[in-house]
């Protein structure tokens, strides 16, 4: 294997990293921005809840 392979190979790892992570950072973002919409759902509910028990 050449000094060329191996840089190559060395580069291609790299790239392959550098993408995987760069998936994994973009879908976090989305599965908070999913949780928080689900949060503020939950309480609006919760809310209602004690609103209508109240009166």
């Amino acid at each position: 294997m050449s000094d060329h392979d191996i840089q190559t190979l060395a580069l291609g790892i790299t790239a392959g990293m550098d993408l995987m992570l760069l998936i994994h950072v973009g879908f976090g973002i989305l599965d908070d921005r999913r949780d928080r919409k689900a949060a503020r759902a939950a309480l609006a509910k919760l809310e209602t809840t004690r609103e209508e028990a109240g009166t």
